[in-house]
């Protein structure tokens, strides 16, 4: 089993802890020694963890990604889309994380930023999701400037290569010249990932392109692309099948923006050599643009669902994915 702390494969073991009547399930590597959750380690193998890794830039709305995700979990009533739907925190730990998170957005405050360390994970079991398989999250956080250099991500961000998905959250408003730092932030990616002696060519490439409200102009001539984010309630949920096509339609899509608009073909390539496969989505996470620290009007995500639906479904084992590409 992942153990969620050191991401290794490990066997975990019941051990008795001092002044607790209960036994736990503890980590037996002696770089770890962290508690497990008991639903983590006895249903393991009904929901396979996940690692979700938000790789990108200091200021390009990771941590707001995540914020606006769990409000979105919690806050948006779900089930009445998917009659199956359900989530769980693991641990009293991940339950703190997301309900300060979603009051905290829903008092129109935002996430400070992330600071540079080794993040805990955040973990949370989802369930009935249509078309998708039941899986434990584990989200990992870290800051921007992590990503700016191959050593910074080996010491601090090794959690990305135990993820099956890469997620590269990349705000285009903030970017100068998109070509020139989008081919940095890969190129650390895969330098990094060989320093850690990890296979690109194993995962899978999610592109998110965040603050998608701030875009503007930027997105005139892609009035598809605009429709599709200003228009993306969850009502559309309901009709899972037609919402995972439309959701490969917006992919298709983007990946042309990113090579006519962004200019950044180059990118695209190396996105296609080097992984199993490139998707790509557009968020916006609270909706509008904040005034410094503060939400102006009430918190409204778009489309911040896409990219978790993505990461689902390359969670599938290969033939899995093959099978569902074409018969849905």
């Amino acid at each position: 089993m992942l153990c969620p702390f050191h991401l290794e494969d490990v066997s975990f073991r019941l051990e008795k802890v001092e002044g607790r009547r209960e036994q736990v399930y503890r980590c037996p590597s002696s770089e770890c020694r962290e508690e497990i959750p008991t639903l983590y380690v006895r249903e393991y193998s009904s929901y396979p963890p996940v690692v979700v890794s938000a790789i990108g830039f200091r200021g390009h709305g990771k941590s707001v990604y995540f914020a606006s995700l769990f409000f979105l979990l919690k806050k948006v009533r779900l089930a009445q889309y998917w009659p199956e739907f359900g989530t769980l925190s693991l641990n009293e730990e991940s339950l703190d994380t997301v309900y300060r998170n979603v009051e905290m957005l829903a008092q129109g405050n935002l996430p400070d930023a992330t600071p540079k360390n080794f993040p805990r994970p955040t973990m949370i079991r989802l369930h009935g999701i249509p078309m998708q398989p039941d899986c434990t999250l584990l989200c990992y956080d870290t800051g921007g400037e992590c990503f700016k250099r191959p050593t910074q991500l080996v010491q601090y961000a090794s959690f990305v290569k135990r993820a099956r998905t890469a997620m590269f959250l990349v705000s285009p408003s903030k970017l100068t010249d998109p070509a020139i730092e989008m081919h940095e932030l890969l190129s650390v990616y895969l330098i990094g990932m060989g320093q850690l002696g990890a296979r690109t060519q194993d995962q899978h490439l999610a592109v998110v392109y965040t603050q998608a409200d701030e875009l503007g102009d930027r997105l005139g001539a892609w009035r598809d692309l605009s429709l599709y984010l200003t228009q993306g309630g969850v009502d559309g949920l309901i009709h899972p099948e037609r919402y995972m096509k439309r959701l490969g339609e917006i992919s298709r899509r983007l990946r042309d923006y990113t090579a006519a608009e962004l200019q950044a073909g180059e990118f695209v390539h190396l996105a296609d050599k080097y992984f199993r496969s490139a998707t790509f989505s557009i968020i916006s996470a609270l909706g509008s643009k904040p005034v410094g620290n503060r939400l102006p009007v009430q918190v409204v995500p778009r489309r911040v669902l896409d990219p978790l639906l993505w990461l689902q479904q390359r969670s599938l084992p290969w033939w899995k994915q093959a099978w569902r590409s074409w018969f849905g």
